[in-house]
């Protein structure tokens, strides 16, 4: 029996998509008998401690939350403790900081990269002096604020942005193996001088039986949701933040309106500038925007049936303070969209083109580029044969390429090649 320790920095029950591939990979792994356990991060809420401990209670493998969210340094001694004890044949790792563990243990370490740890590495304090000190749980508990929502002041980031990168660089190059989420993060990793045979990209992760329900009822859907019962329904679901391009959507709407009058947008998702979008909806008399807030995982798929096209809007992002990037290294909403039949509209950007070939698996419009938006939202509106067939080549890619027991398989193949 292989046995894995698994750091999975985002884990559940928070909610997201490196939550969700974590929940189905350490899931795959103890159903198919590996042995493993899982170390992540603890949190400083309350009331998420508790969901987190009754979540654990139902797991078939042993969790320990015990990762802080201020000191990198600290961590690698945690985790390289717990490796001593529990002997493991292989190390897993969510992000590209861990692979320096290979070094440090002796033990073959794979990980896994969404792009975004390459582009800003999120190691909290990287340096090892007061490594320890910082790493304590009531620190944490006193920023817990700024960490949870990555509130924290931009010259924060810019302080340690240099050592940040240099220890991620470093640290990737020293893994045994990583699993790319697109060919762009790919790209991203070898401009970091990771070889590119320890490289394997591996796009999606869905669970393409639960999000596509054949006899589905649009306006059930949409009376049990509150959605409008009639009209166009636009989707988009997403952390609310710059890169995702809301502001585009909103901006394309009232002109939208006047091609097809009972245009809605419905906004699954929450974040730091939702405020501001309600309020500039509010400002411009915009009554056809829902913001859902806060959806849970399990239930995100009715809002898939309710609604006739998914579009996500994503653009590069670049902090003017810091100079870190954010981009769509692959979107797994994208994944979910094309599993639940809906028809999928994004930009061409990052790695959804990974995702969405354009013209087959959905229509795909330059980033930024809002007449382009608007009038592929017009021509999927108009042309149902169009939409048609997007929608079934869409299940087909969900089903054979994106769906989760293609993703998992291929991280076992990965696994079994290092421990031979």
């Amino acid at each position: 029996m292989q046995r894995i320790l698994l750091i999975l920095t985002e884990f559940p029950p928070r909610i997201g998509g490196m939550q969700t591939h974590a929940a189905y990979l350490s899931r795959h792994l103890a159903e198919h008998g590996y042995c493993i356990e899982v170390l992540t991060h603890r949190s400083s809420d309350p009331a998420l401690k508790k969901e987190a401990a009754a979540y654990d209670r139902a797991q078939p493998f042993a969790i320990h939350r015990v990762l802080g969210r201020l000191s990198y340094q600290h961590n690698l001694q945690l985790i390289a403790r717990h490796a001593k004890n529990f002997s493991p044949d292989l190390i897993y790792s969510s992000t590209v900081f861990y692979g320096v563990l290979q070094e440090r243990t002796g033990i073959p370490v794979i990980c896994r990269s969404v792009g975004n740890d390459v582009m800003r590495p999120w190691l909290g304090y990287p340096y090892r002096f007061a490594s320890g000190c910082l790493n304590s749980p009531r620190l944490e508990r006193l920023v817990h604020g700024w960490l949870e929502k990555d509130w924290y002041p931009d010259w924060a980031e810019a302080l340690f942005r240099k050592k940040r990168e240099t220890l991620m660089a470093q640290s990737a190059r020293a893994a045994s193996a990583i699993l790319a989420n697109s060919e762009f993060t790919a790209r991203l990793l070898r401009d970091a001088q990771v070889p590119s045979e320890r490289i394997h990209t591996v796009v999606g992760g869905v669970d393409s039986q639960r999000f596509y329900v054949a006899d589905a009822c649009k306006l059930s859907a949409r009376r049990a949701l509150g959605l409008p019962e009639s009209g166009f329904l636009l989707m988009t679901a997403c952390r609310l933040v710059a890169k995702k391009g809301i502001d585009l959507l909103l901006d394309a709407l009232p002109r939208l309106r006047q091609t097809v009058p009972q245009v809605h947008l419905v906004v699954v998702g929450d974040g730091k500038y939702r405020a501001r979008f309600e309020r500039h909806c509010a400002e411009q008399g915009m009554n056809n925007v829902i913001f859902a807030g806060r959806v849970p995982h399990e239930d995100i798929h009715r809002y898939y049936t309710a609604c006739d096209l998914f579009i996500l809007a994503s653009r590069e992002s670049i902090n003017p303070v810091t100079g870190t990037r954010d981009v769509e290294t692959m979107g797994r909403v994208l994944c979910e969209a094309n599993a639940a039949g809906i028809p999928v509209l994004a930009s061409r950007s990052g790695g959804i083109p990974s995702v969405i070939t354009d013209g087959v698996n959905g229509l795909l419009f330059d980033a930024e580029n809002i007449e382009q938006l608007i009038n592929r939202v017009v021509y999927l509106k108009n042309n149902p044969d169009v939409q048609n067939k997007i929608v079934e080549q869409g299940l087909s890619r969900a089903r054979e390429e994106f769906d989760w027991s293609s993703i998992l398989n291929a991280h076992r193949r990965v696994f079994h090649q290092l421990a031979s």
